[in-house]
């Protein structure tokens, strides 16, 4: 069985690749280095393969959460491996499928993996009460991923959209349900879990001390050891964040942020990234949905404070760009998706801490698809660790594609200042 992996180098550098399609470990495995795009022979018309992607050390993981195995939309997720991080091949390990999985569970709409966990999200099932499946590198032996949890919310019900957003910290996951209605309907809440021997044990739920009905609050999660941070990107209509540190007796929300210019249907705190203390607020809805990412310093302003340092949009931004829906960190650098850029072809970039002076982020590389064309939404999902960086294209071909490359300053031209 042959495959094509194409190289999509950033900008205009263009070359082809085609490599052998083998077989490991029963599935069908594909190597992958820097710069090219990862498909798999797995996915059909209109599977999304790439709507979620994360990684994470020498693990990654693609959901494709309209995969119709299972039944229309069931949903799946692969997970990828290098055996050596100087080799930059990545190989198709395992295709991942709910034990329980039904028609329109959307499996795969989030994905996230940390050590030997990987965790795939399924906002659709049960009536859209939404669960997530955790899965262990070593549950079906040695280096085989298996099933060993599913989580639900304690008090679930049907349009809760338990798995809307999730985030992972050594040890503790926190859920996004922007459905969730104890304070209004599509109030939202976050639920957290702690790893206890081998289970996910629930910890507690959040709500947003003023929240209210349609504020969507879990819309997005980030956390690392002792902050929280929730989106909630329909509060006030124009969306916020809410932080939360921990204490012993739980999380204590302690700041609620808007934007500084924010209006209605920005979308502030669509998708959030934390590092190094910095904090990124995506606003994908911003000027006509030419989109914003907001970006703030902890203890600006006072302890505990998180203070705004500056808004970023690219010099070449247009209407419809949605700049800003997905966005990760990693430590120096900002990697911004914009899947509306051109046409919905779709583009993402690389912003380094410090480029063009201190609290600055100045551009550092725009990364476009070499095969793209217009609505391949290329930017619809992004993750980075260490160098590494995984944007998705879940449109591309109509069945979906992922995009490897490496961070790498380019230079390219200035973003605006605002």
């Amino acid at each position: 069985m042959l495959t094509f992996l194409q190289r999509a180098k950033p900008l205009s550098l263009v070359l082809f690749l085609s490599v052998l399609l083998f077989n490991s470990i029963g599935l069908s495995a594909q190597e992958a280095e820097e710069g090219i795009k990862i498909t798999t022979a797995h996915t059909n018309y209109q599977d999304n393969f790439g709507k979620s992607v994360a990684v994470s050390g020498n693990y990654s993981i693609i959901g494709a959460w309209t995969d119709d195995e299972r039944g229309p939309e069931a949903g799946a997720a692969y997970i990828y491996f290098r055996a050596d991080e100087k080799t930059d091949h990545w190989i198709l390990k395992e295709r991942l499928m709910a034990s329980d999985g039904e028609a329109f569970n959307n499996f795969g709409g989030k994905v996230a993996i940390e050590g030997d966990y990987a965790y795939v999200t399924a906002q659709g099932n049960d009536d859209f009460a939404g669960a997530v499946y955790v899965f262990n590198r070593r549950a079906g032996g040695d280096d085989a991923w298996g099933e060993v949890q599913k989580i639900t919310a304690p008090d679930k019900s049907s349009g809760d959209y338990f798995g809307t957003s999730i985030t992972v910290n050594n040890g503790r996951i926190a859920v996004g349900a922007y459905g969730e209605d104890d304070k209004g309907r599509s109030a939202g809440a976050v639920y957290t879990y702690k790893l206890e021997g081998d289970q996910w044990n629930f910890e507690s739920k959040i709500h947003d001390q003023e929240g209210g009905a349609n504020d969507r609050f879990g819309s997005s999660v980030v956390m690392d050891e002792n902050t929280l941070i929730v989106g909630a990107s329909r509060d006030n209509k124009a969306g916020s964040i809410v932080i939360f540190e921990k204490k012993e007796a739980g999380w204590n929300q302690t700041l609620k942020i808007f934007s500084s210019d924010g209006k209605a249907k920005d979308r502030f705190g669509c998708s959030l990234a934390l590092a190094g203390g910095y904090l990124a607020v995506g606003a994908d809805g911003t000027e006509g949905f030419m989109g914003a990412v907001y970006i703030f310093e902890k203890n600006l302003g006072g302890t505990n404070n998180w203070g705004e340092v500056k808004k970023i949009q690219p010099m070449d931004a247009g209407t419809d760009d949605r700049f800003g829906k997905t966005i990760a960190m990693s430590g120096a650098y900002l990697l911004v998706g914009s899947e509306g850029h051109e046409m919905g072809m779709g583009a993402t970039y690389l912003f380094r801490k410090g480029k063009e002076g201190e609290h600055q982020w100045g551009l550092a590389n725009k990364m476009n698809a070499m095969d793209g064309s217009p609505r391949d939404l290329f930017g619809s999902s992004v993750a980075m660790s260490g160098e590494d960086i995984f944007i998705g294209a879940y449109q591309s071909n109509r069945k979906g594609g992922a995009y490897v490359f490496r961070a790498e300053d380019k230079s390219i031209f200035a973003s605006k200042d605002d």
